[in-house]
């Protein structure tokens, strides 16, 4: 079964984008805290990251950039989920090395249909 990491500090947001991603067939490991996502990130392997954008203590662009700088996390497809719709904010989460970007509200096909589309693309 593939594994999805969920990095959001709304306990309610995870809990639903963690429902909705075992609704669609994914294991999922939902964490709060961007520092926490670094630490389970380099000791379990997962198929996609699913990051939120705003969060205390480090965004998920900056984490997504983390990510991608640690020589233990593999390449892992990582996208980001936000209510920011901005262009700014999509174009500084592709610069910091997300593979999608993805805005709230979304819808169960939305979000199963991208984190396959991920997964997809690295196999």
């Amino acid at each position: 079964m593939r594994r999805v990491l969920v990095v959001d500090d709304d306990q309610d947001m995870r809990d639903l984008i963690g429902l909705m991603l075992r609704r669609a067939g994914y294991t999922t490991v939902a964490v709060e805290s961007p520092f926490l996502a670094l630490d389970v990130a380099t000791t379990e392997a997962f198929d996609v990251a699913v990051l939120d954008w705003s969060m205390p203590g480090m965004n998920g662009g900056e984490l997504c950039t983390r990510m991608r700088e640690s020589p233990d996390i593999p390449d892992t497809p990582i996208m980001i989920l936000t209510a920011h719709a901005d262009q700014e904010t999509r174009d500084r989460a592709f610069a910091s090395g997300a593979d999608r970007f993805m805005t709230k509200p979304f819808t169960l096909a939305e979000l199963s249909g991208a984190v396959a589309a991920l997964i997809g693309s690295r196999t």
